[in-house]
């Protein structure tokens, strides 16, 4: 799948497939948020892979909206440098939109968590003094018994603009 269409056909996924994910896949996915863009090429970041369903369950469970961790095949865990307060979030972000879309690419589905209890996620994790928990991706097969949803976009003469805010002719 070429990369226009990966980022145009990508949908959320919150239910995985009870199938393992290829660890071939998983080192692609974490290349790719390697590869993301950050300010002066700091890469403030760090991916733990999990495979491991139990710490998979204790993950889901620390997640106020990602219980789904539980039930998912694999996690890439996100870290952020701490020190770096202005652009880490900016950059891991990045590198997660990148992941997301490999995945995508590659036939995975994922749903970025924002709800965590990261300093026992870290303490789970042994995440070191200067590092914190930016998010945890799933990471699966998608569930044909629960296929992702369509994500419907806002018409594009409403946020798109040409040259000033308001203008919606191009010139």
């Amino acid at each position: 799948m070429d990369t226009l269409t990966a980022i145009r056909e990508r949908k959320v996924l919150r239910s995985f497939a009870p199938r393992p994910v290829d660890p071939a896949l998983l080192r692609q996915i974490v290349d790719a948020g390697r590869h993301a863009m950050s300010a002066r090429n700091r890469q403030p970041w760090q991916f733990i892979v999990i495979r491991d369903a139990e710490r998979l369950r204790t993950i889901g469970a620390l997640c106020t909206t990602g219980k789904f961790v539980s039930d998912a095949p694999s996690a890439i865990v996100v870290l952020k440098d701490t020190t770096n307060t202005r652009w880490a979030d900016i950059d891991c972000a990045q590198a997660v939109q990148n992941m997301a879309t490999a995945a995508w690419s590659l036939g995975l589905g994922t749903c970025w968590v924002g709800n965590f209890d990261g300093a026992q996620i870290a303490q789970l994790l042994e995440v070191p003094e200067g590092w914190a928990v930016f998010t945890i991706l799933p990471f699966g097969y998608p569930d044909s018994s629960h296929p992702p949803e369509a994500r419907p976009l806002k018409p594009r003469a409403e946020v798109v603009h040409f040259e000033r805010y308001g203008e919606k002719r191009e010139s």
